[in-house]
């Protein structure tokens, strides 16, 4: 409280602003948002996704869209009734016709007519079991001609060799508890959808020789404030002591590339052109993923999660819109969400691709300097998004806080300065000097009159996880 009525938000820049002290891997890996942490391939599994761009009802688009594959296939969709008025999701089967056998199981988002995204209710997904779920996605795809209408997921682990002892591995599928919680022979016929702790994800882990040097987690359902559909990076980092010798990028290059082979399903976003793949990425923070060189190459510079995905993969921040706005207020950065929108590949650009052409275009390894691709920023003073980073002027000193112009960056000195280019612990002993946390963590309250006199009484102490989450 005393430090938002003196304009500081120490506690607040603390958390999302300052640079993490670095750990080995930045992150709890053992933790994902949107999917399972711990992908396990299986055999004859795969998620479809299936868009249906078209003017009024979605639902009734994807019934006409399997009455017309039916004609072609013995496939009926089966669409559950909604039980309750506040279900969000229309549970989907497809069974071959005259038969109880269930080829695909699955879900639609329902449209909310106050929602202004128009992803919102206009794709499914499905999830195939078996070999026979697995021929009737093959069917599928081969009737959508048009590029974007759909992207498949196989659950498996792919590895893929690169050059000078690298090699990529990427696992994906559902969480070890999933089959348990959607056993084929459930008698009561019920579809579980994911809860989110055994919902898709992929990891990929670089190696070098037997050597894990850098990971990236990927989930898809959603875990940001924006229901659209598209994949979402939620970490990324470097192993710290193979920190600067350029593989974060490297990492990012096979990521985009698996992004850009699997999940070709075109973004319907107002705020994009057709032809677009939307990837979001969520949650961040400052912890170090990675270390650069400077223009001069003369010393190594800390490299956070914030600052990697916005000014060297190109994400720029995703303006919140209708309730997600809402939900944000002003209990989050607007920079703690953002979106790249990549373009969608025809098959034929698809198909004409080699490996052997894609690992000759990979960053060179060994090089710690990094070529930015600057994304939209937001100023740290008036919260306004630029056009792209180089629309907004960087802080010299921490190259984290953004500013509209040297007006807004003057205004917001007094705030600032107090954690500008200081690292994790030093702002934490200036809190704690300053009595706004004690030393395990907890936040000591002492406010100021004025804003005794506005809350009332306020209880000395107030205990908290010691992250401030």
């Amino acid at each position: 409280f005393r430090s938002m009525a003196n304009g500081e938000n120490l506690a607040y820049d603390w958390r999302f602003n300052v640079v993490g002290e670095p750990t080995e891997w930045a992150f709890n890996w053992d933790y994902a948002e949107g999917g399972t942490s711990q992908p396990i391939p299986r055999d004859h599994h795969a998620t479809l996704f299936l868009t249906m761009n078209v003017e009024g009802d979605a639902l009734t688009a994807l019934r006409k869209f399997f009455k017309i594959f039916g004609k072609k296939h013995p496939a009926k969709l089966i669409v559950k009734a909604l039980v309750e008025e506040d279900d969000l999701v229309h549970r989907l089967k497809v069974r071959r016709k005259n038969s109880e056998i269930v080829l695909l199981e699955g879900g639609m988002q329902k449209r909310d007519d106050d929602d202004r995204d128009p992803n919102v209710g206009n794709y499914a997904s499905f999830q195939a079991k078996t070999e026979a779920g697995m021929s009737t996605i093959e069917k599928i795809v081969d009737i959508t001609a048009l590029n974007g209408i759909h992207a498949v997921i196989p659950h498996k682990r792919v590895e893929t060799e690169l050059k000078e002892g690298y090699k990529l591995v990427s696992v994906t599928g559902f969480g070890p508890e999933y089959a348990k919680d959607n056993d084929e022979d459930n008698e009561d016929d019920e579809y579980v959808v994911d809860d989110g702790k055994q919902g898709l994800a992929t990891r990929f882990t670089l190696f070098h020789k037997d050597e894990e040097v850098a990971r990236c987690h990927m989930t898809y359902e959603d875990c940001t404030y924006d229901p659209s559909m598209g994949p979402t990076i939620e970490m990324i980092a470097v192993k710290q002591s193979r920190r600067g010798e350029g593989l974060g990028k490297i990492l990012w290059y096979w990521v985009k590339i698996f992004i850009e082979d699997n999940f070709n399903l075109e973004c319907l976003n107002n705020d994009i052109s057709p032809g677009h793949v939307m990837v979001k990425a969520t949650q961040l923070l400052t912890n170090e993923v990675e270390t650069r060189q400077d223009k001069e190459g003369n010393s190594m510079i800390p490299v956070g999660f914030k600052s990697f995905m916005f000014d060297y993969c190109g994400f720029s921040v995703r303006e919140q819109k209708g309730a997600a706005s809402f939900m944000m207020g002003n209990s989050r950065p607007k920079d703690e969400e953002a979106v790249k929108y990549i373009s969608l590949l025809s098959k034929e650009d698809m198909s004409s691709r080699t490996h052997e052409s894609l690992v000759k275009k990979m960053p060179k390894i060994g090089k710690g300097y990094m070529r930015e691709r600057n994304g939209k920023r937001v100023c740290m003073y008036c919260k306004r998004v630029g056009s792209d980073g180089t629309d907004l002027v960087c802080c010299a000193k921490c190259s984290i806080a953004f500013y509209c112009n040297a007006q807004c960056q003057k205004t917001d000195w007094k705030r600032h300065k107090k954690w500008c280019g200081k690292s994790r612990e030093q702002v934490r002993k200036m809190m704690i000097d300053e009595g706004l946390i004690d030393e395990d963590g907890g936040i000591t309250i002492r406010p100021t009159r004025g804003v005794e006199q506005f809350y009332g009484s306020v209880p000395e102490k107030l205990d908290v996880l010691s992250s401030l989450s």
